[in-house]
């Protein structure tokens, strides 16, 4: 499950722009919020503070004590303000506006009370008579005087305001994500660059990555993969090396074992000839392997050829079918190639040892030879359990193992012998029915015929 989701994630550049977007987007919407409430807080601070000093000159006038009725004596500064008269006990007299007398429209006792007994008075938000409003309420010797501002239009100022931040914070969203995808992709575009110039490696070629940028996490990777380069080729010399010494050291006892081992079979008794046929037939498969080895410590390619005109059947197929008992072939002689016999027979031989190997019983493996328009297809073909999808493209990898055991060479060495000859080893398998196939070009062999002058 954890494999799956790591497949299922996006890539990098995408999560890096997805962030950088987030992190934008973020930002534009809390810069969006905290200018909506500085505006609030400032249109009604200055609402309040206007409402304040009016309440102040209004409270000075009734101050001077003047005889007559409230609503005669009531002035001040009413345009676009209401002003309200309350007694000593917080009782509503008189307003500016009639329909400021209601009684829905007075402000709280309590409001009124504690503003008689603070002298710099109180201030107050809510609703009256349906309307949302804003009052300063002002201390006097008879009473308390209240100015009260209508707040509809900063609710409407904000509204405004609110629309126009969030076509601005879409706006930013929007941005955020073009740049955001602009900035992710200039930071992965260094370890791209740098995992495309890796994936051009090989173990062939193992040079060191050219990298010319800063000194900074990427150029740090750089260099880590540089040394792990180097250790690799060093290794990989190492090993071949090795196997050159190796290869080189056993294979001169092993061809001297082969030719004790064919002389104690031309005088042993009959009863013996089964064991030494055995005993041949294994040390011809350890100078085979021997053989690999020493090939892929001089070169990792199969490059020179000696090539002949052959017959695939007669002079490659049938004397693979002998060396391994049981195996069948099914191909007719009469066709001419043109390829290396010992090279073709020692990539026939080991497709044939890798079939017989992963059926168990040489009975199973057949090698055909069938004319197939202007080549020769020529087929290894088992009747095993078959090669696993996930394994099919690996097979051909050198010291690659698969479940059935053996060197890791064979089918390595099978391929790069069938490149030298222009052809391509291919693998199709199901199980009961696994089928290793190359193509070899016909010969036109007419010209070359006796005839008449």
């Amino acid at each position: 499950m954890a494999e799956r989701s790591r497949r299922r994630s996006l890539p990098l550049r995408w999560r890096g722009a997805l962030l950088a977007s987030v992190a934008i987007a973020l930002l534009a919407v809390n810069a969006s919020v905290a200018a909506f409430v500085v505006v609030r807080t400032s249109l009604q601070g200055d609402l309040q503070d206007a409402l304040a000093r009016d309440a102040e000159r209004v409270a000075a006038l009734y101050q001077v004590g003047i005889a007559g009725s409230a609503r005669d004596l009531l002035v001040g500064p009413t345009g676009g303000v209401i002003v309200q008269l309350y007694d000593p006990l917080g009782q509503l007299l008189v307003a500016s506006v009639p329909r400021f007398e209601a009684t829905d429209a007075a402000l709280p006792a309590g409001t009124v009370l504690a503003a008689r007994r603070e002298p710099e008075g109180a201030a107050w938000r809510g609703t009256l008579a349906e309307m949302p409003v804003q009052a300063a309420l002002q201390p006097f010797d008879l009473g308390v005087v209240a100015v009260i501002g209508d707040t509809r239009f900063i609710g409407g100022a904000l509204a405004q305001l609110a629309r126009a931040l969030a076509v601005t914070a879409v706006v930013a969203v929007l941005v955020s994500a073009v740049v955001g995808f602009t900035v992710a992709n200039a930071i992965v575009r260094p370890v791209v660059v740098l995992a495309r110039r890796a994936s051009a490696l090989s173990p062939e070629r193992l040079d060191p990555i050219p990298y010319d940028g800063p000194r900074d996490e990427v150029g740090q990777l750089a260099e880590v993969l540089n040394d792990l380069l180097g250790r690799l080729r060093h290794a990989l010399d190492a090993q071949r090396t090795f196997l050159a010494e190796t290869s080189h050291e056993l294979r001169t006892p092993l061809t001297a074992l082969q030719g004790f081992l064919a002389r104690a079979r031309r005088r042993a008794r009959p009863e013996l000839a089964r064991d030494l046929d055995d005993a041949q037939r294994i040390s011809a498969v350890m100078a085979r392997l021997v053989s690999d080895l020493l090939q892929l410590s001089r070169g990792e390619t199969v490059s020179e050829l000696d090539p002949h005109l052959l017959d695939p059947a007669e002079d490659v197929l049938r004397p693979v079918a002998e060396e391994f008992p049981g195996v069948r072939l099914e191909a007719a002689p009469g066709t001419t190639v043109v390829g290396d016999p010992e090279r073709l027979r020692q990539l026939m031989r080991n497709l044939t040892a890798n079939a017989v190997r992963a059926s168990g019983d040489p009975a199973l493996v057949t090698l055909r030879a069938r004319p197939h328009g202007a080549t020769v297809q020529i087929e290894v073909h088992d009747r095993g359990p078959g090669v696993a999808p996930e394994i099919r493209e690996r097979v051909f990898e050198k010291f690659f193992h698969g479940p059935g055991g053996g060197s890791g060479l064979g089918l390595a060495i099978a391929q790069q012998i069938a490149r030298a000859h222009g052809a391509q080893v291919t693998l199709t398998s199901a199980p009961g029915d696994t089928n290793f196939a190359f193509a070899l070009p016909t010969a036109d062999v007419a010209d070359e015929e006796p005839g008449g002058v």
